[in-house]
């Protein structure tokens, strides 16, 4: 969406599967600053937005020093909140707990202590990170999802902390993150049950295992000790009647997917042994050839660096040779 000649937003009908979290905010800054700029009649339900013209509403009483009514009070709170920049401001909490599937009321107790202002977490969500629809609920779009927690995609040990905490709310939901948080008196858990945070666990693990596999970035030594684990997990599983159905179910995915990759991994070590042992017979060849050519050098070289033919004639070689033949 083009607003002008200058602003460029992606909105939810430029990409529905990726757009900008912020495009309601971005779209009320740009019709403030050009009031006349021409928007492409395909958008013209957004310009009628209502939460489009209460942050035009906002902007334009802020820009002008004009004292607020009340009904801006609640997006005044919203836009103080998008302001921050430190780990320790509502916003990097408000983003990882909109990306759960709790309402916003739960989202208002956990981070203002009230249900009030459950108005305001919903201001938020509609202008700066608009990861739900209309009727509050999270997206179904494991898509979008992923994108506005993770927009690069990648995960490693320099991603910063807010974007794994809204990774972690989008992929395991509002129980794990505020576990993660030691958030004990969180007003959404539905499930306290130490064993889920460890299955939590567990499913990250395997996740992180399917990708090293795949990508060939497990060694032949590190993937036998795996099989002998999981074998010896298995095993015990069998032998423990109370084990619980969900770890069985995940060490039979594994175990599935490790014998599927398992005749590539063996052939793999084969052909690489079969090779080093070629190098090594090759090399003890030489060896053996170049100590045959030394031996011969040393019996059959005299003083000067004259060669001398062995004795053929038969007769005792502890005397002197009878004629010295120069070769």
């Amino acid at each position: 969406m083009r607003v002008g000649d200058r602003a460029v937003i992606v909105t939810p009908i430029d990409n529905p599967c990726q757009y900008d979290p912020d495009w309601r905010s971005a779209l009320a800054s740009a019709l403030v600053e050009s009031p006349g700029a021409r928007i492409d009649p395909d958008y013209a339900r957004y310009r009628r937005d209502p939460w489009v013209r209460a942050q035009v509403a906002y902007l334009s009483s802020d820009r002008a020093k004009v004292p607020l009514v009340r009904d801006t009070m609640q997006t005044r709170l919203a836009n103080l909140w998008a302001q921050g920049t430190s780990l320790s401001d509502a916003r990097f909490r408000l983003e990882p707990l909109l990306l759960t599937s709790v309402d916003y009321e739960v989202i208002s107790l956990d981070i203002a202590g009230s249900g009030m202002y459950r108005k305001a977490v919903e201001t938020y969500e509609r202008l700066f990170f608009n990861i739900r629809d209309d009727d509050g609920r999270i997206s179904r779009s494991c898509q979008l999802k992923q994108y506005f927690a993770m927009p690069s995609g990648e995960i490693d040990e320099n991603t910063p902390p807010e974007a794994m905490w809204k990774m972690i709310g989008a992929l395991m939901g509002y129980d794990t993150l505020v576990n993660l948080w030691l958030w004990k008196d969180a007003h959404g858990v539905c499930n306290g049950s130490q064993e889920y945070v460890l299955d939590e666990m567990w499913r990250v693990a395997q996740s992180r295992l399917f990708l090293s596999m795949f990508a060939n970035r497990v060694g032949h030594e590190s993937m036998a000790k795996l099989l002998a684990s999981i074998s010896a997990q298995q095993k015990m599983l069998h032998e423990d009647k109370d084990s619980g159905q969900l770890g069985d179910e995940l060490t039979s995915t594994l175990m599935r997917v490790l014998r599927l990759l398992s005749p590539k991994v063996i052939g793999q070590a084969a052909s690489e042994v079969d090779e080093q042992q070629r190098i090594m017979e090759a090399v003890n060849s030489r060896l053996e050839a170049e100590m045959a050519v030394s031996s011969i050098d040393i019996g059959t070289t005299g003083k000067n660096g004259v060669h001398f033919l062995p004795n053929a004639g038969g007769h005792d070689d502890s005397g002197p040779p009878d004629e010295e033949h120069e070769i």
